[in-house]
């Protein structure tokens, strides 16, 4: 799947703060942007709106990042995923990747760089 100006991201992260700080970031860059605190809202925007690509954090309640982006995939098997965490834990980043993410950026993170990650994807 290409990422354009047009796709619609999901930001799942526990932290009120970092939602709001990549949302509005993504929102300026002119992309259509859900959000959540919740896994299991997570899954509800993925069964019910056109979503392409979720930043999801590691660590959340209800299940961890990489329980949510197994059953996100299970939904929508082409959508696209980049993890974020607080934590460097190889074996998490790793089984991330093994399921699909195209990018783990660990907090505190630059906002640009997750416009990089971002732009490179939609350059592919």
């Amino acid at each position: 799947m290409t990422i354009t100006k047009k796709t619609k991201i999901l930001v799942v992260d526990d932290d009120t703060d970092i939602v709001v700080l990549i949302s509005s970031f993504l929102a300026e860059e002119g992309f259509k942007v859900y959000t959540t605190t919740r896994p299991t809202q997570a899954i509800e925007y993925v069964q019910n709106y056109p979503v392409d690509l979720a930043i999801i954090d590691i660590a959340l309640p209800e299940m961890n990042g990489i329980e949510l982006l197994k059953k996100l995939k299970e939904i929508k098997p082409n959508i696209e995923a980049i993890m974020i965490t607080a934590y460097k834990d190889a074996e998490k980043v790793v089984e991330a990747f093994r399921l699909g993410a195209f990018d783990c950026i660990f907090k505190p993170f630059n906002l640009q760089y997750l416009r990089k990650a971002i732009m490179a994807k939609m350059c592919e």
